[in-house]
Protein backbone atom coordinates (compact mmCIF):
# COMPACT_ATOMS: atom_id res chain seq x y z
CA UNK A 1 0.00 0.00 0.00
CA UNK A 2 1.10 3.70 -0.93
CA UNK A 3 1.37 6.02 2.10
CA UNK A 4 3.15 9.53 3.10
CA UNK A 5 5.74 7.65 5.90
CA UNK A 6 6.96 5.64 3.00
CA UNK A 7 6.77 7.53 0.26
CA UNK A 8 8.01 10.70 1.82
CA UNK A 9 12.16 9.56 1.99
CA UNK A 10 11.70 8.60 -1.29
CA UNK A 11 12.08 11.87 -3.01
CA UNK A 12 11.61 11.59 -6.97
CA UNK A 13 9.25 8.50 -6.25
CA UNK A 14 7.37 11.36 -4.25
CA UNK A 15 7.11 13.51 -7.28
CA UNK A 16 6.44 11.52 -9.64
CA UNK A 17 3.32 9.56 -7.81
CA UNK A 18 1.69 13.11 -6.81
CA UNK A 19 3.51 15.94 -8.85
CA UNK A 20 4.53 17.95 -5.62
CA UNK A 21 7.89 18.33 -4.40
CA UNK A 22 7.66 17.19 -0.94
CA UNK A 23 7.89 20.96 0.45
CA UNK A 24 5.11 21.84 -1.46
CA UNK A 25 2.70 18.89 -0.31
CA UNK A 26 3.56 19.79 3.28
CA UNK A 27 2.26 23.74 2.57
CA UNK A 28 -0.46 22.15 0.94
CA UNK A 29 -1.21 19.32 3.80
CA UNK A 30 -1.79 22.40 6.15
CA UNK A 31 -4.77 23.83 4.32
CA UNK A 32 -5.93 19.88 3.41
CA UNK A 33 -5.73 19.38 7.55
CA UNK A 34 -7.89 22.70 8.14
CA UNK A 35 -10.61 21.36 5.56
CA UNK A 36 -10.64 17.98 6.47
CA UNK A 37 -11.06 18.31 10.32
CA UNK A 38 -13.76 20.96 9.47
CA UNK A 39 -15.32 18.23 7.55
CA UNK A 40 -15.16 15.80 9.54
CA UNK A 41 -16.14 17.08 12.71
CA UNK A 42 -19.44 17.77 11.01
CA UNK A 43 -20.37 14.98 8.55
CA UNK A 44 -19.25 11.20 8.33
CA UNK A 45 -17.34 9.84 4.94
CA UNK A 46 -20.57 9.09 3.42
CA UNK A 47 -21.51 12.64 3.89
CA UNK A 48 -24.04 11.88 6.47
CA UNK A 49 -24.69 15.20 9.28
CA UNK A 50 -22.42 13.66 12.34
CA UNK A 51 -24.30 12.55 15.78
CA UNK A 52 -21.70 11.68 18.08
CA UNK A 53 -18.00 12.83 18.24
CA UNK A 54 -15.36 11.39 15.67
CA UNK A 55 -13.33 8.93 16.76
CA UNK A 56 -10.01 7.33 15.47
CA UNK A 57 -10.79 4.04 13.80
CA UNK A 58 -7.88 1.44 13.62
CA UNK A 59 -9.20 0.17 10.35
CA UNK A 60 -9.97 3.41 8.67
CA UNK A 61 -8.75 3.64 5.38
CA UNK A 62 -5.90 5.55 5.75
CA UNK A 63 -3.91 6.20 8.17
CA UNK A 64 -2.91 9.72 8.28
CA UNK A 65 -4.48 12.75 6.55
CA UNK A 66 -1.33 12.85 4.32
CA UNK A 67 -1.95 9.80 2.97
CA UNK A 68 -5.04 10.87 1.87
CA UNK A 69 -3.70 13.84 0.31
CA UNK A 70 -0.91 11.57 -1.55
CA UNK A 71 -4.54 9.56 -2.87
CA UNK A 72 -5.98 12.35 -4.07
CA UNK A 73 -3.06 14.19 -6.04
CA UNK A 74 -1.76 10.65 -7.55
CA UNK A 75 -5.54 9.90 -8.63
CA UNK A 76 -5.69 13.18 -10.22
CA UNK A 77 -2.31 12.92 -11.45
CA UNK A 78 -1.98 9.92 -13.08
CA UNK A 79 -5.63 9.10 -13.66
CA UNK A 80 -5.64 5.63 -13.40
CA UNK A 81 -8.25 3.00 -13.27
CA UNK A 82 -10.32 3.36 -9.69
CA UNK A 83 -9.59 -0.10 -9.55
CA UNK A 84 -6.18 -0.11 -9.95
CA UNK A 85 -5.76 2.85 -7.65
CA UNK A 86 -7.82 1.46 -4.89
CA UNK A 87 -5.57 -2.12 -5.31
CA UNK A 88 -2.54 0.80 -4.15
CA UNK A 89 -4.10 1.67 -1.46
CA UNK A 90 -5.65 -1.40 -0.09
CA UNK A 91 -9.39 -0.85 -0.77
CA UNK A 92 -11.75 -1.78 -3.41
CA UNK A 93 -13.16 -0.05 -6.01
CA UNK A 94 -16.30 1.24 -4.54
CA UNK A 95 -14.42 2.77 -1.60
CA UNK A 96 -12.28 4.23 -4.32
CA UNK A 97 -14.88 6.20 -6.07
CA UNK A 98 -16.69 7.53 -2.49
CA UNK A 99 -13.21 8.63 -1.86
CA UNK A 100 -12.20 10.40 -4.53
CA UNK A 101 -15.38 11.92 -4.88
CA UNK A 102 -14.99 13.10 -1.26
CA UNK A 103 -11.14 14.30 -1.24
CA UNK A 104 -11.93 15.67 -4.65
CA UNK A 105 -14.29 18.38 -2.81
CA UNK A 106 -11.84 18.73 0.13
CA UNK A 107 -8.76 19.28 -1.90
CA UNK A 108 -10.95 22.20 -3.81
CA UNK A 109 -11.72 23.69 -0.83
CA UNK A 110 -8.38 23.10 0.55
CA UNK A 111 -6.33 25.15 -2.84
CA UNK A 112 -9.24 27.68 -2.31
CA UNK A 113 -8.43 28.51 1.00
CA UNK A 114 -4.24 28.55 0.26
CA UNK A 115 -5.63 30.94 -2.33
CA UNK A 116 -4.33 28.55 -5.48
CA UNK A 117 -6.97 27.93 -7.45
CA UNK A 118 -6.40 28.75 -11.03
CA UNK A 119 -8.28 32.45 -11.91
CA UNK A 120 -11.05 32.59 -14.94
CA UNK A 121 -11.53 35.60 -14.58
CA UNK A 122 -9.05 38.29 -15.61
CA UNK A 123 -9.62 40.74 -13.00
CA UNK A 124 -8.08 39.03 -9.91
CA UNK A 125 -4.95 38.56 -12.31
CA UNK A 126 -4.70 42.10 -13.26
CA UNK A 127 -4.47 43.15 -9.34
CA UNK A 128 -1.86 40.45 -8.66
CA UNK A 129 0.37 42.23 -11.41
CA UNK A 130 -0.10 44.99 -10.30
CA UNK A 131 1.21 44.23 -6.79
CA UNK A 132 4.18 42.69 -8.04
CA UNK A 133 2.96 39.29 -6.98
CA UNK A 134 4.78 36.60 -8.65
CA UNK A 135 2.62 34.55 -11.71
CA UNK A 136 2.71 30.98 -12.52
CA UNK A 137 0.76 30.34 -15.93
CA UNK A 138 -0.11 26.73 -16.82
CA UNK A 139 -2.48 27.29 -19.83
CA UNK A 140 -3.55 25.11 -22.32
CA UNK A 141 -5.38 25.83 -25.53
CA UNK A 142 -9.23 25.49 -25.06
CA UNK A 143 -11.82 25.50 -27.91
CA UNK A 144 -13.61 29.09 -28.41
CA UNK A 145 -17.65 28.73 -28.76
CA UNK A 146 -18.49 31.07 -31.98
CA UNK A 147 -21.46 32.36 -32.91
CA UNK A 148 -23.38 30.62 -35.44
CA UNK A 149 -24.10 33.40 -37.47
CA UNK A 150 -21.16 33.03 -40.47
CA UNK A 151 -20.74 36.97 -40.30
CA UNK A 152 -20.88 37.40 -36.97
CA UNK A 153 -18.47 34.04 -36.66
CA UNK A 154 -15.95 35.69 -39.36
CA UNK A 155 -14.90 38.51 -36.72
CA UNK A 156 -13.63 35.77 -34.65
CA UNK A 157 -11.86 33.33 -37.18
CA UNK A 158 -8.38 33.47 -36.36
CA UNK A 159 -7.59 32.29 -39.93
CA UNK A 160 -5.34 28.88 -38.69
CA UNK A 161 -5.13 25.71 -40.78
CA UNK A 162 -6.32 23.53 -37.87
CA UNK A 163 -7.31 19.41 -37.97
CA UNK A 164 -10.71 20.18 -37.84
CA UNK A 165 -11.01 22.67 -41.06
CA UNK A 166 -8.12 21.76 -42.99
CA UNK A 167 -8.55 20.83 -46.42
CA UNK A 168 -7.75 17.32 -47.64
CA UNK A 169 -4.80 17.27 -50.14
CA UNK A 170 -6.41 15.82 -53.46
CA UNK A 171 -4.35 15.21 -56.16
Amino acid sequence: MQDYQTLKNKRKQFLAVTGFRLEVFEQLLKFFDLVWDDYITHFTVSGHERRRPKKVRKDGAFPDSATMLVFILSYLKNNPLQETHACAFGMNQPQANNWIHLLTRVLRKSLDKAKCLPSRDIEPLNKLLLEGQEILVDASERPIPRPGDKDVQREFYSGKKTPHNKKPNRK
